[in-house]
């Protein structure tokens, strides 16, 4: 037990060590510019800025898409169990959670998940190694998708704990103390796993963990029902849902508060069945991404793995590795050009930082593995891993992908299929490391001729597809989606340049393919060598995995290595900190002299609706989220982003507009934080709203958002009670009040949980304000005394101003989520004492046992 204990201590501590070596030069003082997280710097910097000055969090982003829910942003920690068990688990008590922290929990999450399934140390650490190295794994790192990353870490351990626990029902019959013991760790390590996995907030890996559980448990229930051990089976599914049950309560305010923040977003489907076209006409560029339930299938779509694309996963560079491939001197692209990055690749997606690559090896073991291994896990492993890469190809197997999007919950809510291809990675590894250890088994009982069988009936298939994929190269076209771009792009140059790609196409294809037969023989080699020539099992056994593990790891290394390298970091951290464009200069100077404060900015002269960093300067009225307010999509998608409506940019408070080429202009038009409407148009429908603020000649009367709101009738109720008829009415009001005022009360440092303002006026009045509804945060007052307020204009506020001197204030006041602070409190602890007493009665139990006999 002690040798045990310090073995996987000391794996442990190696494991850590391997990650601090690999990002060695962020420990030296250099940085790594990971992408998301510098969006992530931008569009967080208001609530960050807020927290610092008053201490307090603030659930609203006032800084992107003129304002929006901060939940997905930056927000206060939940009171679970598995916040302080993610902080120490990322290293992000040390702050590097973004980087080295994401590799040791790759690691960390196999090596325990392959432990207490059984598997041997040495095994389990090369099973950790390839999973960890694996190059989509990487790649993410880099490009900062961190949080997918994080739990992708915890996959194999909510597998394994599953596993686990299903296999000991089956132990149970034979073996009360063996069966007993693997249903309580089991079960601790499912809930564990998977309530940290839900902490780490993406929901999309945790649905595809959760597809191969329940594949899992199927295939598991059929073995259970044949031999006749159904009644237990069902004691661990028990197991199992209490710990689902658990891990779920102890998220609840993460996951509720998210739930309800969902129905508003582009994934909580559509409100209105118009288009732009239908506004604009037939001509105008169409821009699907909705439909009434969920992200519209052919948005969602956009990222699908192409079917032939799906043997990067055996050949890194079949389809030209990345959209900006690092090319060697000799290559036929810096012969011509002198660049050292291309666009190589050729495959169905938009673009790509580069390949999903498994490793050669893992495939090659995986096929062995799939061979030896019998029983339910060679089953439920194949049948998960065949659905996992039949989702990834999206719009290229419609046939059954759209079915599945119609009809599999929760399911079109999600987009990129392609990421679908990590649970195949979890599986392909954790095959191929439990086809190492069959082998080990099979050997000591002297079953060489089986072992050998499969040894070449999996290399042979392996090299065999690679060598037919030699065969054939000579007549593909290199030519991929992203091809078309470019010729747009070159113009009449682009048959000559796409010639120079094609020529370095072919080659990557050609000298990765033979670098797979390589290793796969390498490979097959040792396991060969192993099987036939080494007769003491356990002699054997280290040397052999330590030659694998050297072989998968310059396999995988040796391609992650042309993504994430020396020339991706730089100097030092401050060379990454945001530092404010010419044209934020120029706002702040022209707003002190205007003297302009609380105002947006829409700015042309980046990336609009997806470029989130000019958000840390000024409140946007673009910038980026995967998960915006629907209400305001469809405002872009009709207004602003295609053909831009003047007046829906001065209801939006747009003071400054940087153009295309950095200038900045002022709009003095813009109608400020607060002002009041003479009259109401009345809308029937969500279709309405929207078409009624245009500014064209159509069946509707240009908008004049300076004098008129556009309200629902659905809206109305009591909520206009005292308003002038006329003014309900959509006539023009007589008498309308001249010295009527209402104006913000700007505060420095700025209130983001608080807006004020002070009206004076003779007789009621309605008023609008530019900031964006959300009904479920923000809470209105008049005088202190809770007020009604309704939605304007598609997407503002608006409130009836009774008559005379008054405060209103809007309070974010979050109520879902502060109500359900202390229930996840309350489940973590109970979840605490359920564990600790369900660990004292069992070891009590089994001490006991031990005495009696």
């Amino acid at each position: 037990m002690k040798k045990n204990t310090l073995t996987h201590a000391g794996i442990i501590l190696a494991l850590l060590a391997i990650s601090a070596i690999y990002f060695m030069p962020i420990i030296q003082g250099k940085a790594l510019p990971q992408g998301d997280l510098q969006k992530y710097e931008g569009m967080a910097k208001a609530q960050k800025d807020y927290h610092e000055a008053t201490g307090e969090y603030s659930t609203w982003c006032p800084s992107m898409f003129s304002g929006m829910p901060g939940y997905q942003i930056t927000n206060s920690p939940q009171h679970s169990v598995f916040t302080p068990l993610k902080n120490i688990l990322s290293l992000q008590i040390f702050g590097r959670q973004n980087d080295m922290g994401v590799l040791f929990l790759y690691l960390l999450g196999f090596y325990i998940a392959l432990v207490v399934l059984g598997v041997s140390p040495w095994i389990a650490l090369l099973g950790g190694l390839a999973f960890g190295l694996g190059s989509y794994n990487i790649i993410i790192i880099e490009a900062g998708h961190i949080t997918k990353a994080w739990a992708m870490a915890m996959m194999a351990p909510v597998l394994a704990g599953e596993l686990l626990c299903l296999k000991g029902a089956g132990v149970l019959r034979d073996d009360r103390r063996k069966g007993t013991h693997m249903l309580v760790w089991g079960g601790i390590l499912f809930l564990l796993a998977l309530g940290l996995q839900i902490a780490l907030n993406h929901i999309q890996i945790t649905f595809y963990t959760a597809l191969a559980g329940v594949i899992m448990g199927i295939v598991y229930a059929i073995y259970a029902i044949k031999d006749k051990y159904f009644p237990r089976f069902l004691v661990a599914t028990g197991i199992l849902v209490a710990g689902v049950a658990l891990a779920v309560l102890c998220n609840t305010r993460h996951l509720l508060v998210n739930e309800e923040y969902m129905q508003y977003t582009m994934r909580g489907g559509s409100e209105i069945t118009v288009t732009p076209q239908d506004l604009y006409g037939k001509d105008f560029p169409r821009n699907n991404n909705a439909n009434e339930k969920g992200l519209d299938i052919n948005y969602a779509f956009s990222w699908s793995y192409g079917v032939g694309e799906t043997y990067t996963l055996l050949v890194p560079g079949a389809m030209g590795g990345g959209s900006v491939e690092p090319v060697g001197k000799e290559s036929a692209s810096y012969s011509n050009f002198h660049q050292e990055k291309v666009p190589l690749y050729w495959g169905d997606q938009p673009f790509t930082s580069g390949p999903v690559y498994f490793g050669a090896i893992v495939v090659f073991l995986f096929l062995f593995g799939m061979i030896v291994v019998k029983g339910p896990e060679r089953w439920w492993i194949l049948a998960a891993t065949l659905l996992a890469v039949i989702l990834s190809w999206g719009r290229n197997f419609m046939g059954f992908n759209e079915w599945v999007f119609n009809h599999l919950p929760l399911y079109n809510k999600f987009r990129t299929p392609s990421m679908s291809l990590v649970l195949a990675n979890v599986l392909m590894v954790l095959m191929a490391v439990l086809g190492i250890r069959e082998a080990t088994s099979l050997k000591e009982k002297g079953d060489t001729k089986r072992l050998l069988r499969a040894l070449y009936i999996s290399a042979g298939v392996t090299v065999g597809c690679i060598i037919v994929g030699l065969l054939m190269c000579g007549g593909f076209s290199y030519s991929g989606s992203s091809d078309a771009e470019m010729a747009r792009q070159y113009g009449d140059q682009w048959p000559m340049i796409q010639s120079i790609f094609i020529k370095d196409r072919k080659a990557l294809f050609v000298g990765d393919s033979w670098r797979s037969i390589l290793f796969i023989v390498l490979a097959a080699a040792a396991l060969w060598v192993y099987i036939k020539h080494f007769a003491n099992k356990s002699k054997a056994l280290l040397p052999f995995v330590a030659v694998l593990a050297v072989l998968t790891v310059i396999d995988l290394q040796g391609v992650n290595s042309r993504y994430l390298n020396k020339d991706n970091y730089v100097r030092n951290a401050r060379m990454l900190e945001m530092q404010p464009a010419q044209y934020d200069r120029d706002i702040d100077a022209m707003a002190t002299q205007a003297g302009d404060q609380d105002y947006r900015v829409l700015n042309m002269a980046v990336n609009t609706f997806n470029d989130s960093k000019p958000s840390a300067f000024h409140n946007q009225v673009g910038g980026y989220s995967a998960a915006k307010l629907r209400r305001y999509q469809d405002l872009i998608d009709f207004y602003i982003s295609y053909r831009i409506n003047q007046n829906v940019l001065n209801m939006l408070n747009t003071r400054y507009i940087v153009l295309n080429n950095g200038q900045v202009h002022r709009n003095p038009d813009a109608l400020g934080n607060c002002w009041f409407v003479q009259t109401i148009r009345r809308a029937e429908n969500a279709n309405d709203e929207i078409l009624l603020l245009n500014d064209t000649d159509t069946n509707y009367a240009p908008f004049n958002p300076a004098k008129e709101a556009v309200i629902n009738v659905t809206e109305m109720g009591d909520k206009l009670q005292g308003l002038p008829k006329v003014v309900i009415d959509g006539m023009a009001a007589n008498g309308v009040d001249s010295t009527a005022s209402i104006v913000m009360e700007h505060k420095h440092p700025t209130d983001l949980n608080t807006l004020t303002y002070r009206s004076h006026s003779r007789i009621p009045q309605l008023a609008i304000f530019s900031e964006i509804y959300y009904e479920p945060d923000w809470k209105a007052y008049i005088d202190g005394k809770p007020a009604e307020y309704l939605r304007a204009n598609y997407i503002l506020r608006a409130m009836v101003i009774p008559e005379g001197d008054h405060v209103i204030e809007f309070r974010n006041e979050a109520p879902t989520m502060h109500r359900l602070d202390n229930i996840t409190l309350v489940c973590s602890i109970a979840t605490v004492l359920i564990i600790g007493a369900t660990l004292f009665f069992y070891y009590r139990r089994r001490k006991q046992t031990k005495v009696t006999k």
